[in-house]
């Protein structure tokens, strides 16, 4: 177990991760599961491993640097081995109008003349953002132009 526990945390260094990725990482190195669930275990126990946790700092992250939507960043913690309540709890500071501002910073960019609006919904779309948003956006880029 020590060799897979330390295994795990070089892994654990680069950034936090979820049981699941952890679990697969070990696997994926040729760990019998006794020794991965041993390390897992320790893991937990000294709080190293944990989901909420990082599932916060995931959903901080990209909201701020990213500027990704509630619903892409729900994919992604799913498919970072997440529980759909533990990622529903991190996604809670994420609401309607944290999610218009972030819309808002990603297209600062170019002028709203330049966004066809087909263009501006996909674009907002494959960032996680909510057809509400993508209205809210459309409205506001219509009030500036007029």
């Amino acid at each position: 177990m020590a060799d897979a526990f330390s295994r795990a945390l070089g892994y654990l260094t680069a950034r936090s991760r979820t049981v699941q990725e952890t679990n697969r990482y070990l696997q994926g190195k040729g760990y019998p599961p006794e020794e991965v669930q041993g390390a897992v275990t320790r893991l937990l126990e000294l709080d190293l491993l944990n989901d909420e946790k990082t599932a916060r700092q995931w959903v901080e992250y990209n909201s701020r640097c990213k500027y990704k939507g509630r619903e892409r960043l729900l994919r992604e913690l799913r498919a970072r081995g997440v529980d759909p309540e533990t990622a529903e709890k991190a996604l809670e500071p994420l609401d309607d109008e944290e999610e218009l501002r972030m819309a808002l910073e990603l297209l600062a960019p170019r002028r709203a003349e330049e966004w066809p609006l087909g263009k501006l919904y996909r674009f907002l779309r494959y960032r996680g953002f909510s057809y509400c948003t993508w209205e809210r956006v459309k409205l506001y880029y219509e009030n500036l132009t007029e």
